[in-house]
């Protein structure tokens, strides 16, 4: 499912190629090691980079997080802001992440060089700070992957716009900036970005105890072709990635910053198998020698399954879950959307199967929409998701994202909606009503209290090797510890009690949750450490069904798929 890129200054090249004066920076490329040192003629610039607030959503986890420990306010940090900060050089760099901290604009007055970066589901917010910062006095620059599709929208809005990867672009700006030579309106690399070559992000200028999660990037780009995926858009479809002692170092930084989980935020993290495993062999080892301190996470493709020295390196460099995009169980709309890769072999229940065994957790992307869905598709998702045992299903109504070959063949067949962002096309064996109708009523079962615990429940006896791996890893590091892990339990338990009585739910929600307890209890025995993972279950069960039922009765503003 194409929803995790980097909301960057990365996004895709323009299919429209202009001469290079219409287009801005277009020549000869400066190496990254050049265009980070200061130019002894320039000044120091004071730059500030901001990542626009969140819409409510499925991803956001805005009813979890209050119930963690500690002050969490962002599931996972914006990976543009540290990234791009990176490639400053020598200059002064302010991040400000609006879903963990309020915006002071006084503040962002004081800088010369104001940098927004914004996906398209932010673009009302990130329009919202454009129009804002119109009235100061600061240069504007607008990168990441909304302009770099719509970029007409943004005229007038900004100084400055970069369109698709900017290590080369934004470092060739800033130093002519600080030198006082003439810049450009837009900026767009001629080539893509050499990855081993990329300075490592400033996670240091985070604030860190306030998110829930770190992010790194160790490739982009895709082999595969899914008709409505704008990764290969964005970056190619020849994988590009950094060297094993790149991705060892970020992690060591967030450690040292004071991240406990990091999200490895590729597409397709085994886009490149081989590197894949090297970087993988990399990590294992920094994770021994420092007492596991790092639960990660990761995207792939379902032919994971295939290869079972990778899924093994995944554990042993203690992976904890794989987002999969599966999309639907049915072939039909598989070989439409030319996502070809999850019908090669046996099935994709036996598939999943393998990567649970393996001690992953399994979380997965699914559409519903596709020309080949009919009004029974609702029920066939559901069907799967409970079957395979998929706990974390991120289910989105199709969408239509521009520059993709489903854009593109949607506006030939003049079947776009692009006034709707939460359904932005007229389906072929449904209304859009329909659609939207069905959609929310999947959403509405799949996260009821006993539909969810079932699927928590199942992988553990479908897959007694899955409850051994994950006993096995998990007395590894801080979670092997007695203390941390009680005192973890009890405020997951105190305040989602709390959470629950307040809402009114404790009887109607917080009786299922028991009654599934004792039910693992009998028959898994978990222990202190399997307790405090069911509670944490528990508390993301809590963010699934309030966001569901919120949504559905009209008090979130929502985007489609969460």
């Amino acid at each position: 499912m194409a929803t995790t890129t980097l909301p960057t200054l990365d996004a895709p090249q323009s299919d429209q190629r202009k001469s290079e004066s219409e287009q801005g920076t277009q020549g000869e490329q400066p190496t990254l090691e050049r265009s980070v040192l200061p130019d002894p003629s320039s000044r120091t610039l004071s730059i500030c980079l901001i990542n626009p607030r969140f819409e409510p959503s499925y991803w956001g986890f805005d009813y979890a997080l209050p119930l963690y420990p500690g002050d969490r306010r962002s599931t996972m940090i914006n990976g543009a802001l540290p990234s791009l900060a990176g490639l400053c050089g020598h200059h002064h760099v302010r991040l400000i992440d609006e879903n963990v901290e309020e915006i002071d604009w006084d503040e962002v007055a004081r800088h010369d060089i104001v940098g927004v970066t914004g996906m398209n589901v932010q673009r009302k917010r990130q329009f919202e700070i454009l129009e804002r910062l119109r009235s100061m006095d600061v240069f504007v620059a607008v990168g990441g992957p909304y302009v770099s599709v719509k970029e007409d929208i943004f005229e007038g809005f900004c100084d400055a716009m970069f369109i698709g990867e900017s290590e080369y672009t934004w470092p060739k700006f800033l130093d002519d900036f600080a030198a006082g030579r003439p810049t450009e309106s837009r900026y767009e690399q001629s080539e893509r970005t050499d990855m081993t070559l990329v300075p490592a992000p400033r996670y240091d200028l985070l604030k860190v105890d306030r998110y829930a999660s770190g992010s790194l990037q160790f490739s982009r780009g895709c082999p595969f072709q899914c008709e409505f995926c704008d990764i290969i858009v964005i970056f190619g479809r020849k994988p590009r990635n950094k060297e094993p002692e790149q991705v060892v170092a970020e992690l060591e930084a967030m450690r040292q910053a004071g991240f406990f989980s990091a999200m490895v935020v590729d597409d397709n993290f085994i886009g490149n198998k081989k590197k894949a495993k090297a970087v993988l062999r990399a990590i294992r080892d920094w994770q021994i020698e420092h007492d596991y301190p790092l639960r990660l996470n990761t995207e792939a493709s379902i032919n994971l399954a295939d290869d079972p020295v990778l899924m093994d390196l995944l554990y042993e460099a203690n992976f904890r879950s794989i987002f999969i995009g599966i999309e639907t169980p049915r072939a039909e709309s598989l070989k439409e959307t030319k996502k070809f890769q999850n019908t090669h072999g046996d099935s994709l229940e036996d598939k999943l199967g393998r990567i649970q065994k393996a001690g992953l957790d399994i979380s997965a992307g699914f559409i519903v929409g596709f020309d080949n869905d009919d009004l029974g598709i609702f029920e066939d998702q559901y069907n799967f998701i409970q079957g395979a045992g998929v706990l974390l299903a991120m289910v989105g109504m199709l969408g239509a994202i521009p520059k993709t070959p489903l854009y593109k063949r949607l506006e030939k067949e003049g079947r776009l909606i692009e006034e709707d962002p939460n359904c932005n096309f007229i389906p072929k064996q449904m209304t859009r009503e329909q659609l939207i109708t069905n959609y929310w009523d999947l959403v509405r079962r799949l996260y009821t209290p006993e539909a969810f615990l079932d699927r928590y429940f199942r992988v553990y006896i479908d897959h007694p090797e899955y409850t051994e791996k994950r006993a096995e890893i998990c007395r590894k590091g801080n979670e092997g510890k007695f203390l941390p892990t009680l005192g973890y339990a009890i405020i997951l338990f105190v305040n989602l009690s709390m959470a629950l009585l307040k809402d009114g739910s404790l009887g109607k929600v917080g009786m299922v949750y028991l009654r599934y307890f004792v039910r693992v209890n009998r028959k898994v025995r978990p222990g202190l450490i399997g307790t405090a993972q069911f509670l944490n279950r528990c508390v993301t069960h809590w963010h699934f069904y309030r966001f569901t039922r919120d949504a559905q009765s009209g008090k979130l503003r929502t985007w489609n798929s969460g």
